[in-house]
Parts: C-alpha cells; structure tokens; sequence
C-alpha cells in the first residue's frame, strides 16, 4: 500500500534486516529490538523528522513508549488493526485432544 505514495520518506524499526528490497523508493531501516524507552523513541521520531506514526495494533505494552512519545510530540498515529483469526479447532479437555490427534482424517495440519 505504501509503495503507491513515493512522495514520503519511510522509517521502518525492524526487528530483522529484510531480506529482499523494500518497495519503497524513500526509506530508512533502523534495526532494533524492543523494549523501548520513551526518551529513545522520542529522540527516533526527532532526528528523523516524523509527521505521523502508522503502527500495527500488535497487543500488549510493546508499543508503549512509542505511543507515549507520540503524545508528547503531538504526532498522530495510524493504528492498523489485527487481522482477525481465522476459525480453527480448539479443545478443552485432554481427552479430546487425544481422541483427535488419533482420528485419521485429514485435519488441515
């Protein structure tokens, strides 16, 4: 989707470096794995001139101090929801479990 608006420069925190060319024309990879603090984020989004964050809404407080740093620059952030979980088999029981893991039909595994 991003590829479609070469006009803006990218920032991307990465965990990995990617492992083929990203299609954006203006980007800058920085690698890093969290924690994050609120002072690193907010030095991140400085020194790098950021207008708006878009985030995934990954769960959990990993995000926090970005969207901490965000408030106190008054940048807006874009938050991208989950993708929803597509239907799949659960058990509450043991019994179950082992009565599936015997069936012989195929299971989609």
């Amino acid at each position: 989707v991003f590829a479609n608006h070469p006009q803006h420069h990218y920032l991307l925190r990465l965990v990995d470096q990617p492992a083929a060319p990203l299609p954006l024309p203006h980007t800058t990879v920085t690698l890093a794995r969290g924690p994050f603090d609120v002072a690193g984020d907010i030095a991140l989004l400085r020194d790098h001139g950021t207008k708006l964050i878009i985030a995934k809404n990954a769960g959990g407080a990993g995000a926090e101090a970005k969207l901490i740093a965000a408030r106190e620059l008054g940048l807006r952030v874009l938050m991208i929801q989950r993708p929803a979980v597509p239907p799949r088999t659960t058990f509450a029981r043991l019994d179950d479990i082992l009565a599936w893991l015997d069936h012989t039909t195929d299971r989609g595994v």
